[in-house]
């Protein structure tokens, strides 16, 4: 076996094995096992330094963005400890509006410890994975991949809507709904809002955290860091599977098959990169489709951009592992995909 067939074998199997462990009740002890047999094996193979794993990044011209989706995750941690929000509405409108502004983990491990039962927290979850999309950094696909194109991010706000209709959250899905505090949900919308400006987006995060944490004074908990540990975890994986060649071979193909797919190539890459982010993770699938668009020279970056994304903001299971909902919500979250394709290919045939 060659050694760029080694290389690419070696970082491709952690991503696998991260969206094993993902579902597991220690899943951030799994992952801290799959990092450091990760580490190991490339500086084994002599893919990476370990010195190398601090500068790579940046490297990639991926280091800001990273940046904030570390932040919005930590805001996102705080807000859940600090305690429910005041969100008027449908139990729909209320999941758009929590996975807008908290990011769709957070909004759906919160919504699920109201959720009246399995299928109710699975289709608040994916509600709320619908809502992520509206916002600009609540989903790590369209904080990383969208940059820079405003013509995508607008049409994929009505997919998040339609995703989140879909899902079709009830009345009664919310059953155990605590009155949230309003200076809290004020907090949380002027971060949405000032998030909307990209210079002021890490500054309204690190505010916004302050804020919460200064109102918090009734707060159920610690701070729960374990899902800011697990995207640490996911980045890392991310940036050695771009190191090994991961990026490179699959540029090197959508190169090759891109043209010959014509307008099949978008619904395609939303089939494909929808399966792969379930079996893997979000945040390290979407680095590594930074990777390959800056990779694929040849190619418009708009002809994979829009599949890439869409596959990528849908295909992720985290939101129903943080309700706990995963079996529940596999139907939705499938038509959620297929919903996803359908978009795709209006968008290559318009």
């Amino acid at each position: 076996m060659s050694a760029v067939i080694t290389g690419i074998v070696a970082s491709t199997v952690p991503l696998l094995l991260l969206g094993l462990v993902a579902a597991w009740r220690w899943r951030l002890v799994g992952a801290l096992v799959v990092a450091a047999g990760a580490i190991a094996a490339a500086v084994a193979l002599g893919i990476v330094a370990p010195s190398d794993l601090w500068v790579v990044p940046m490297g990639l011209g991926m280091g800001e963005s990273l940046i904030l989706v570390l932040l919005w995750t930590a805001f996102g941690a705080v807000a859940r400890t600090a305690g429910p929000l005041r969100v008027p509405g449908p139990p729909w409108l209320v999941a758009v509006a929590m996975g807008a502004g908290l990011g769709e983990i957070p909004a759906a491990a919160i919504l699920s410890a109201g959720a009246s039962s399995p299928k109710a927290a699975a289709r608040l979850a994916l509600a709320a994975a619908g809502g992520a999309m509206v916002g600009r950094v609540g989903d790590p696909a369209m904080l990383l991949l969208t940059g820079g194109h405003p013509t995508l991010v607008a049409a994929l706000i009505p997919l998040g809507v339609a995703m989140a209709l879909v899902a079709r959250p009830r009345a009664e899905d919310l059953v155990a709904s605590i009155p949230g505090n309003q200076a809290r949900t004020a907090v949380v919308a002027c971060v949405v809002v000032a998030g909307l400006v990209p210079m002021l987006t890490p500054w309204a995060l690190l505010v916004g955290m302050l804020a919460l944490g200064l109102l918090a004074q009734d707060r159920r908990g610690h701070v729960d860091l374990a899902h800011v540990g697990w995207q640490m975890i996911a980045v890392l994986v991310g940036v050695l599977a771009i190191v090994g060649g991961v990026a490179d071979q699959a540029a090197f193909g959508l190169e090759w098959g891109i043209e010959l797919a014509d307008w099949l190539g978008p619904p395609v890459l939303v089939a494909a990169s929808a399966l792969l982010t379930a079996l893997t993770d979000a945040t390290a699938m979407s680095m590594v489709a930074v990777g390959i668009v800056d990779r694929a020279l040849s190619v418009d970056s708009m002809s994979i951009l829009p599949g890439l994304t869409a596959g990528i903001a849908v295909g992720g299971l985290a939101p129903l592992i943080a309700a706990g909902s995963v079996r529940a919500g596999l139907k939705v979250w499938l038509l959620q995909v297929m919903l996803a394709v359908a978009w795709a290919t209006a968008w290559a045939l318009i």
